[in-house]
């Protein structure tokens, strides 16, 4: 796909909103306004929105890794998300659930959960029933690097590559420290299973899209299942990973001040997309602040919108659990 000027500057947009979007969710979780753990993965928005945009509508895509990118991509409202953080009546899961990991197949959202690889098995199921099914359609797993080592993931990539079945898996990993994984690429792990494998940078957008892309085309012409390895540029994070707490630097290259922070910048995703855009000249000074100013008041409007929805009544609390039969 040859990407114009409207489709980057669109990719820009997605980028600040999902940025600006979990800069809100931290300050409400700061200010205790979650009541449930909120693990961010700010700073993966190349990958987050790369990877979500590559896929066609009829796609689906699952994702162990809290990065609304994904979700915003697949035409999920900021409302939505921020309503589902809060618990909201009207949230994606009524109020039953306070975490992103919820699911839309209209949407072509799987659901997931914070086991890392869990989804792996299910993603190569779905691919097997487009394929029994004839249809030209491709699923995504997104997955942490921890996700290599578990038994999830070894039995969903044997499966896929033996059906040789339309699967994508990404795989994120950071460059200097790893959980439970020993190997220093793993996209080499394909290997062993007779699986296309590619590397990619992480932490740019226009790659992981390409890659992506090429990853879809196997999948159509029945080449199986491929293991791309997103390698972040930077191994600082934005936010612990199970609470909002700010790590060295805060979300967003403009916002840095620290020396250390500073010498970081050009590996933040965000910047270097709108640092790319402005050098090709693809993207003026005024296109980016109306482009910054329109992801922040859709994220205004998000939270005075999850403001005024009111929490979910007791009485509903055991309705849509379980299915209903008619006997």
């Amino acid at each position: 796909m040859r990407l114009g000027k409207r489709q980057l500057q669109e990719l820009l947009y997605y980028m600040v909103l999902t940025r600006r979007l979990e800069e809100a969710l931290a300050r409400l979780h700061r200010e205790q306004e979650l009541t449930t753990p909120l693990a961010l993965r700010t700073g993966l928005e190349a990958v987050g929105v790369g990877a979500s945009f590559a896929l066609t509508p009829k796609d689906a895509i699952a994702s162990s890794l809290p990065t609304v990118g994904t979700l915003l991509l697949r035409g999920v409202k900021p409302e939505e998300i921020v309503l589902q953080f809060l618990g909201k009546e009207t949230s994606p899961s009524q109020g039953r659930d306070g975490l992103g990991y919820f699911g839309d197949l209209a949407r072509g959202i799987v659901a997931t959960t914070g086991h890392p690889a869990t989804h792996v098995s299910v993603m190569a199921g779905m691919a097997f029933a487009y394929r029994s099914q004839k249809q030209e359609r491709v699923a995504l797993a997104l997955i942490p690097e921890e996700a290599v080592a578990t038994g999830d993931f070894h039995e969903g990539i044997n499966f896929a590559a033996v059906q040789k079945l339309p699967l994508i898996i990404v795989v994120v990993r950071y460059p200097s420290y790893g959980m439970d994984s020993g190997v220093t690429q793993l996209y080499e792990r394909a290997k062993a299973y007779g699986v296309a494998s590619l590397p990619v940078d992480g932490s740019d957008l226009v790659q992981v899209v390409q890659v992506v892309e090429t990853a879809m085309e196997r999948a159509r012409a029945e080449d199986g299942p491929t293991l791309i390895e997103a390698v972040l540029r930077s191994s600082r994070r934005y936010f612990g990973n199970e609470s909002a707490i700010p790590a060295p630097f805060s979300a967003g290259a403009h916002d840095i001040e620290d020396d250390e922070g500073a010498k970081d910048v050009d590996n933040d995703p965000a910047w270097r997309f709108e640092k790319f855009l402005l050098q090709q000249d693809w993207l003026s000074e005024a296109d980016r602040s109306t482009l910054v100013a329109r992801a922040e008041e859709a994220v205004s409007d998000a939270l005075r919108t999850a403001d005024s929805t009111p929490a979910p009544k007791a009485q509903h609390s055991e309705s849509a659990v379980y299915a209903r039969v008619e006997s």
